[in-house]
């Protein structure tokens, strides 16, 4: 399994904010460290000697939930989310299929899950929303 690093993801969100910028595009001006550093080692959480998120689908969730929850970067957060999914994936020989998770889909459940405090979702429930569209969307390269 390959994880994305910190430093990956300042370069995907230096890359995806100058490419495509945005009203609050500060490219790679990370807000929260602890916010990063949360989101990339989420996936790689052990409990007990075992992974606590044990399928790829079920990383590529907590990694994604980490990411938005916590907002590290000063703005293009659900950008680099995007962009991030489709990295970890093809780091991984996965792609993500575009007839499950097209972009109006991508960008309802990014923004939910940025916003949940705001539109009073559970947390859980944001997860869980998440995770179950990875499992759905994620499928090998072919």
């Amino acid at each position: 399994m390959r994880y994305l690093s910190v430093q990956d993801l300042v370069e995907l969100h230096r890359a995806v904010s100058t490419e495509f910028g945005g009203n609050q595009a500060h490219p790679g001006v990370v807000d929260s460290q602890f916010g990063l550093l949360n989101a990339v080692q989420r996936p790689q959480v052990t409990m007990l000697g075992r992974e606590a998120y044990s399928t790829f689908p079920d990383k590529v969730a907590a990694f994604l939930f980490a990411l938005l929850i916590n907002s590290p970067f000063r703005g293009g957060n659900r950008r680099v989310a995007l962009a991030s999914l489709f990295a970890f994936c093809e780091l991984n020989s996965r792609t993500v299929d575009s007839r499950i998770l097209d972009e109006k889909a991508a960008e309802g459940l990014f923004k939910r899950a940025a916003g949940h405090r705001e539109l009073g979702i559970p947390p859980e429930n944001v997860f869980r929303e998440i995770r179950e569209m990875m499992a759905r969307a994620i499928v090998p390269l072919s």
